[in-house]
């Protein structure tokens, strides 16, 4: 081996990382400062997964939070909507008169509690699909006409209005403290928004407020999204059992979003 003395060679890293070692004669007090500037650098970089995690990852359910605490924070912040855009599909068979002769195909408008409601509707009446526009103040219904288009009274029998699903009684808060067998199944995002995804049953009973009776069967499964940060109803899909006199069960998905936003509904000219 050769006398002479071998120099240590100091690590290389990126310049980000160099700048925490020491320069060649660097003052004593600065070498005694890497050390504190090192584990700064090691921290950050040990806290890196969980920041990423934080921002784009997949929500990680809070610790602690019950299915029950979801539940009831859910149905008290229903209790307390003051308005609502609403968005409802229907697939499958749902008849929404008293003499079944109307299938709710779709519906999309806004609600303004207690008892305020604009949307338009499409619906099947035979083999013909139509689309009509409803208003209700109050007592007060409107829809426009099958054929003209013009606003009028609404017809007998046709006076199913969502106002109901934010009734305290038999609206969704009621459901929610009806629902039996949940179970809470993985977290899922709806809209950009971290949200608890649980499922369980409920009573036709329950629901026909809210669908008119066109929800047949017993029980019916119930799906809910909640946003895990407001505790709003983002998402509801219920599905009637299925049965030897329906083999194709239907299935109501209602949306809700634009909470507590300001919304004017006037009666029709």
């Amino acid at each position: 081996m050769s006398s002479s003395r071998v120099s240590r060679q100091r690590p290389r890293f990126p310049f980000a990382i160099r700048r925490f070692y020491p320069r060649q004669g660097a003052s004593l007090a600065a070498r005694r400062a890497v050390p504190v500037a090192r584990l700064c650098l090691l921290a950050l970089l040990a806290a890196l997964p969980a920041l990423v995690a934080a921002c784009g990852g997949s929500p990680t359910p809070a610790p602690g939070v019950t299915t029950a605490d979801i539940l009831d924070r859910t149905a008290r912040r229903l209790d307390a909507v003051q308005s609502v855009h609403f968005e409802a599909v229907v697939d499958g068979p749902a008849y929404i008169d008293t003499n079944r002769t109307i299938q709710l195909r779709s519906a999309t408008g806004d609600i303004v509690t207690p008892d305020k409601m604009q949307t338009e509707i499409k619906i099947a009446v035979g083999s013909a699909n139509i689309a009509v526009k409803l208003i209700a103040i109050g007592a007060d219904k409107y829809q426009t006409n099958l054929l003209t288009g013009q606003w009028g009274p609404a017809q007998a029998g046709f006076d199913y209005s969502p106002t109901v699903f934010f009734d305290k009684q038999q609206g969704l808060s009621s459901v929610i403290g009806k629902l039996r067998d949940v179970e809470r199944l993985p977290d899922e995002t709806i809209d950009g928004q971290p949200a608890y995804h649980l499922k369980g049953k409920v009573s036709r009973e329950a629901i026909t407020p809210m669908t008119s009776g066109a929800i047949e069967g017993d029980p019916v499964t119930a799906e809910l999204w909640i946003a895990q940060d407001t505790a709003n109803l983002l998402k509801l899909v219920l599905t009637e059992p299925q049965t030897p006199n329906k083999p194709k069960p239907a299935t109501w998905t209602l949306t809700l979003s634009r909470y507590d936003q300001p919304v004017t509904i006037s009666t029709p000219q």
